[in-house]
């Protein structure tokens, strides 16, 4: 598919404002729909470089956890209370300088981690309102410009958390006799995630995409726990999700934040098609290794994004190109705002022209 300049022309760019910082998008006359492109990307044939601005998350309110971390995206928008109980009765607590909630440390749930099928209380999926959420949201799904993912928040070691808070779960992962209760857990919670799959795959059908997981491994310098642990308390309970996500015809995205560049290959024996990581992380050296056909939403160190005449934004965007513009092994450009829009418009330029030859 050929590039034509006029694919760039007049493009239309929304910004943040201080009532919606995470308003960013970048309107271009692509030839195909972001999406459309995003599923090819998945099978190494995208027209250009996607972004991070071509998905979107499917969150409808019918997921307890969805209004408890206030972040209800679907066809209407949310204006009822947030905070409060997730599917599991854990509390959390709505922080609006944050935009997001939080589970408050100091009196967990689980305190004995022998005694979690007494005091853990699963949800009953069953009982949400699929069918008055599939028939509210079929057409917005359906006619969606952007990649949907069903978004399930606070997955395992996350989840983990919220019942014991931080301190007693990271012990408890780590600790050999605590671990087969963790094991436990975990097979349970993944049996509630094939679940919650298959009710969506019922009720939704393909008018989503694939489903995003969040869980993360880490902080700002490194991991909490090391590969070992991540093999052998994590891998195999994801593998096991992430199979059944790929029988059912979806995707598969991770979103795990810390610096994990040593984890990449437990995210990818896990069976993930895609990371969605931080900034903090070094892609290129990822990257350029190519020992990994893992889709990363691959980004620079915020400090070489300083470039603003159009020559500097230019050669970042060729330099951006040159690196991690191979079609058969592709990335996401995860920039978001304050990212330059030219250096989007740039990259998508150059890919298409690239990946269109």
């Amino acid at each position: 598919m050929k590039y034509d300049p006029k694919e760039i022309e007049n493009p239309k760019i929304v910004t943040p404002t201080p009532e919606n910082p995470r308003n960013f998008s970048i309107t271009l006359n692509t030839p195909i729909s972001p999406r459309e492109n995003f599923r090819r990307m998945y099978k190494g044939q995208a027209e250009w470089i996607p972004t991070g601005m071509d998905t979107g998350w499917f969150c409808p309110r019918i997921i307890p956890d969805n209004i408890a971390r206030a972040f209800v995206i679907e066809s209407q928008k949310y204006t009822g209370p947030v905070g409060g109980k997730d599917m599991f009765g854990i509390e959390w607590e709505y922080v609006p300088s944050a935009r997001g909630s939080i589970n408050r440390p100091g009196n967990p749930t689980l305190k004995d981690i022998t005694q979690w099928k007494e005091v853990i209380h699963f949800p009953d999926v069953d009982s949400w309102d699929w069918e008055g959420s599939a028939k509210e949201n079929r057409e917005y799904l359906k006619n969606a410009v952007k990649y949907q993912n069903v978004c399930i928040f606070t997955s395992y070691f996350e989840r983990l958390i919220s019942f014991m808070d931080f301190g007693p779960a990271a012990y408890a992962i780590q600790n050999k006799k605590s671990q087969v209760y963790v094991n436990e857990i975990f097979e349970a919670l993944t049996d509630l995630w094939i679940d919650i799959v298959d009710h969506c795959a019922k009720y939704f059908g393909h008018d989503f995409d694939g489903f995003c997981f969040h869980d993360d491994w880490g902080a700002q310098h490194s991991p909490f726990f090391n590969a070992r642990v991540v093999r052998q308390m994590i891998v195999p309970h994801m593998k096991r999700l992430t199979d059944h996500i790929h029988s059912l015809g979806y995707t598969a995205d991770l979103h795990s934040c810390g610096k994990l560049l040593g984890l990449i290959t437990c995210i990818e024996e896990a069976g993930w098609d895609s990371w969605e990581g931080m900034v903090i992380n070094d892609y290129s050296d990822a990257y350029a290794n190519r020992s990994t056909k893992l889709i990363m939403k691959a980004v620079y160190d915020e400090g070489k994004m300083n470039a603003t005449t159009d020559d500097e934004i230019k050669a970042l965007a060729t330099r951006y190109v040159e690196e991690f513009g191979h079609r058969d092994h592709p990335v996401i450009n995860g920039y978001r705002w304050p990212a330059k829009p030219e250096f989007y418009i740039e990259v998508y330029k150059q890919s298409r022209e690239k990946f269109g030859a």
